[in-house]
């Protein structure tokens, strides 16, 4: 009976060491696990000195915190580019890395000439230098000014204090034309074209001066004598309306076409034979002259008749 009690005891106490002194499985396991990955962290290190199981994975973290500190995410990285963040399930496009990025070329080799072609190259903007200011807009051309009219000058003083006998058969007119002759049928005033066109820079009906110098007042209604060339609006063989000029005209494309000032509409006494075809025709002619402001619209349209003109020679 009493071994019988002395076995218990020792199965007892067999089993009080397993559970108290033994190493448990666990233990064991997780000293595998530790000696493990510990190895591979030399292994995969080199050069890194072997650590205590029991801090080894205190390195992993702070390893895998250092990763994530130097290896920003990919959405952080989309929003320092500019870009939107990657999607779920979308792979980013790759971002070429600093040393693979194509090195700029330098400015003094943007215009060697390239090979390939045997042209030089355009030196492309921006490259490398700062852009050069924007050149000032053109300023839009001047308008070329409108050429204006010189202003007439109304002469008011009385025809009689203009003239000057010089003479029996010569007066003189403001001092600056010679006329002479008496006036009258059987010797009429011989006049010149510049007398006329004095006119010009005292008559204008834009400017609402339409009075004729006194010079040209004196001589209206009295009998003059002129010369010049003549013409008629039409084809005909007898006329007793002509046009006399200063300068010579054909009505249509030879010489210069008359202005008011030296243009005379005569009327005739008698027809004036005008047969013959491409004639230069030039006479005299006498009558009694009619100074008379003829506009419309503010423009000059005649200023000088001559009439019962007769045809003195040619």
């Amino acid at each position: 009976m009493r071994w019988f009690w002395l076995a218990v005891a020792a199965l007892l106490a067999l089993g009080v060491w397993f559970v108290f002194a033994a190493p448990s499985e666990n233990a064991l396991h997780a000293g595998s696990r530790d000696e493990a990955t510990t190895g591979t962290t030399v292994a995969s290190e080199g050069t890194r000195p072997s650590a205590p199981s029991n801090t080894t994975r205190n390195d992993d973290a702070v390893g895998e915190q250092n990763d994530a500190v130097r290896a920003p995410s990919t959405s952080e990285q989309d929003s320092r580019n500019g870009s939107e963040p990657s999607k779920p399930g979308v792979e980013p496009p790759a971002v070429a890395s600093e040393a693979a990025k194509p090195a700029v070329q330098a400015p003094s080799d943007l215009n060697a000439p390239n090979p390939a072609i045997g042209t030089a190259e355009t030196k492309p903007r921006n490259a490398g230098a700062p852009s050069a200011a924007p050149a000032p807009a053109a300023t839009p051309a001047a308008s070329p000014t409108p050429v204006e009219k010189p202003k007439v000058v109304t002469d008011r003083r009385n025809p009689n204090e203009v003239v000057r006998r010089v003479d029996d058969r010569t007066i003189e007119l403001d001092g600056r034309y010679r006329v002479t002759g008496n006036g009258r049928e059987d010797d009429p005033y011989r006049i010149s074209w510049e007398i006329l066109t004095s006119a010009s820079g005292y008559i204008d009906p834009a400017q609402y001066a339409v009075l004729p110098p006194p010079w040209l007042r004196l001589l209206d209604g009295t009998e003059v004598e002129i010369s010049g060339y003549y013409s008629t609006p039409v084809r005909v063989q007898q006329t007793q309306q002509v046009l006399l000029t200063l300068n010579r005209w054909d009505g249509c494309c030879v010489g210069l076409p008359p202005t008011p000032f030296d243009a005379i509409d005569v009327s005739l006494r008698t027809p004036l034979d005008m047969k013959g075809l491409h004639l230069v025709r030039f006479g005299s002619f006498r009558g009694r002259l009619r100074v008379e402001v003829l506009e419309a619209a503010g423009y000059l349209l005649g200023l000088y008749r001559l009439e019962d003109a007769v045809f003195v020679a040619k």
